[in-house]
Parts: structure tokens; sequence; C-alpha cells
């Protein structure tokens, strides 16, 4: 039975109503007010507009707190909550901003080295900045789009596509736990083209290379470039190298490849690098230091950085291109080269090798290829 409940009636409905009585308010169907033992309440009950539903009761607060009027307008509130499906229960998280997508997707990838976490970090604060601030539920179609043509134009094709790339994986993980709309990033951005860069030395430029290799005066520097050149490395990779990481066999362990301490791998060196680094061994003894390529200057201790100069006009990820080309040349199966530059061949059978078993076959593989890079050195 219903009541047409006013304010001074329930004020009074704790002093002329026994603990338990309920009153249903005539006006919003589940509203009613519960007299407590020392307090009434108000509280609706409704049923959740969904194939599951089920019948929940949500307490708007005590009568001497709450007016009649305000309960029954958050009553109305909810019951269309209720007839939306959604469950008035349940508090509702503000979908997160660009930067704080982004911050969630690193807590949950402590996998990722610290240097492709900086990546993705450069590009939010960099070419996505403008989003940073705006909840990810409201970036829309157009907004991609156009910022898309617009760092084609100034940032060039293969800059906006990596932004882009970003923006669609965080887009993507927030979407698994907030409810968002489809991709904006497939639905409306049509990414540039991308040709692969030509990097690799040629067999006529090379001994070229070397001649710039052998006469380059920095010797610790000119030693980095060889090891990227005849085992593939990352400069990234190379750079950081550390004694500990080479044991005796001349086995390097790289334990936070690109990819992180998930793609940790080991690399046999050749012998011509072994022979190499005991050089600059002698050169680095002095500084006392863990890294392979130290420098007394560089805020890391080891050298930060290997680039393009008026002497040695080589790019250092085209090392890694040239390994891989001369590996084909060398005659190196493909599969053993892509163990080599720790890249994951496709397909169910690579869950099956165990690579720790590979290091007989590696070691012959890498010397075949450093002793045909070599060889364009001549006498």
């Amino acid at each position: 039975m219903t009541t047409s409940l006013t304010q001074a009636l329930v004020a009074k409905l704790h002093e002329e109503h026994p603990q338990g009585a309920i009153l249903y308010d005539a006006t919003v169907p589940g509203l009613r007010v519960v007299v407590g033992k020392k307090a009434s309440s108000f509280k609706l009950m409704g049923k959740i507009n969904n194939p599951g539903g089920c019948y929940v009761t949500v307490t708007l607060g005590r009568t001497d707190q709450v007016s009649l009027k305000t309960a029954r307008a958050e009553a109305q509130e909810i019951r269309l909550k209720l007839s939306r499906g959604e469950d008035p229960r349940r508090v509702k998280t503000e979908v997160p901003t660009l930067a704080q997508a982004l911050e969630r997707y690193l807590d949950s990838r402590p996998d990722l080295s610290p240097r492709t976490k900086q990546w993705y970090r450069d590009k939010v604060d960099g070419s996505l900045k403008k989003l940073k601030n705006t909840r990810m539920d409201a970036i829309d179609r157009e907004t991609a789009r156009a910022l898309h043509e617009r760092l084609t134009k100034n940032s060039g094709a293969y800059g906006a596509n990596g932004a882009m790339r970003v923006l669609k994986l965080l887009l993507n993980d927030t979407a698994r736990t907030f409810d968002l709309p489809p991709n904006v990033v497939t639905r409306a951005v049509k990414l540039n083209k991308e040709t692969p860069r030509d990097w690799a030395v040629s067999p006529n430029d090379m001994p070229a290379l070397w001649r710039s290799l052998d006469g380059m005066e920095d010797r610790v520097r000119r030693v980095c470039w060889i090891v990227m050149l005849l085992c593939g490395l990352r400069s990234g990779d190379a750079r950081s190298m550390k004694w500990e990481h080479i044991d005796a066999d001349g086995v390097l362990t790289l334990p936070s490849p690109k990819g992180g301490e998930a793609k940790a791998f080991k690399l046999p060196l050749p012998r011509y690098v072994r022979q190499e680094l005991e050089e600059v061994r002698e050169l680095t003894r002095p500084l006392c230091s863990p890294y392979v390529f130290a420098s007394p200057t560089a805020k890391s201790g080891h050298i930060e950085q290997m680039c393009r100069t008026t002497t040695f006009n080589y790019a250092p990820h085209g090392m890694r291109h040239t390994f891989r080309t001369f590996a084909m040349e060398a005659g190196v199966d493909v599969g053993m080269t892509m163990i080599l530059m720790n890249h994951r061949p496709a397909g169910v059978t690579w869950n099956y090798v165990t690579r720790a078993n590979l290091l007989g076959p590696m070691r012959d593989a890498i010397e075949t290829i450093a002793g045909k890079i070599v060889s364009y050195r001549g006498a």
C-alpha cells in the first residue's frame, strides 16, 4: 500500500511508527521510507533492465539529512539508470585521459624495457601532446584523422604512423576495461605507405666502410661500431654491454634488449670481435668501469650516442641491416639469422625450440657471417 508522503509526515515517522515499519511512496515507484531504531531512511528498490536483471536496493540517506524532494529526484535518476541496464550500486570509474591511459598501460607491462617505455612517453608528450588531457572516449575519428594528416605534413610519414600506432594501442588497452566506441584509428586513419629503409652497405662499399673504421681516432667507439656490424646488435644493446655479460667462452648475455627482460638472449661473439674487445679492455682499464664501452664523461657510464659524422657517414642501425644482408650472402639459414638477431620466427614450431641448445650452431653461423664481412677489409 502506498502513502502520499509529505515532508511533515516524513519528519514524524520515527515518532509515530515502530522500528521496521515501511511506508511506500505513491509518487515514485519503488521509493520507500524505512523506520530504524534511531532514525528513518529513504530507500529505493528496482530491477536492473538486462537479461540477467536482479532487484537491487539503494539507500538514499537518512530522513533527517535528505529531504523528501531530494530523495524523489535521486530516486528518479536511479530508476533511469536501472532502465538502461546499469547497476547504480557500482561506482562508475572515470574514463582515463590519454596521459592516464599511457601510465595504466606501462604499469601493466613491467616486461617492457626502459627504452621502450620512454619511446611511448615521447610520443604522448610530443606528437600526441594536444590529446594528453583528453578522455579516451572523447577522441573521435575526425580528431584522429586530422592529427595524422598534420603530423604527416610536419613530422613525416614514419613519425605520423608511429604516433597513430601508439594511440591505437592505448585505445585498445583502455577498451579492455571501459566501454569505448570502435577504435577511431582503425576506422578513420589510413596509415602512410612505408618503404623499408635500404641501409645495408653494399659489397662494393664495404672496403670504404672498413677504411673509415680503421682510421677512426676513437678506438673504443670504433670497436662498438664493429660489434654492431659483426654481431647485428642494436646500438643500445652494444653500448650498454658489461664485461660481466661476457662469459669465458665468449658468449654475450643481453639481459634487457628491445622488448625487455622477457626477450633476454645469449649470443656467441665471433673470434674477431673478441680480439677487438681485448684492445678495448686495455684502453678502458684505468676507468675501472663495468661497461665494455666505458665513457668518463657520459652520465650513464658508457658511450651514449652513435651517429653519422662527416668522417663516418653510416647510420647505427645500418650496421644491423648490413649484418642481415651479409648473412644471406654467406648462405646462413633465415631461421638461424632471426635467432641471432633475436627476432621471433612465426609459427607454433618456434615454441618447441630451446635456444640454450643452439649455442653451437649459433656460433658457427655468426662466425660465417663475420668472416664474410671481414673479408672485405682487405690487407
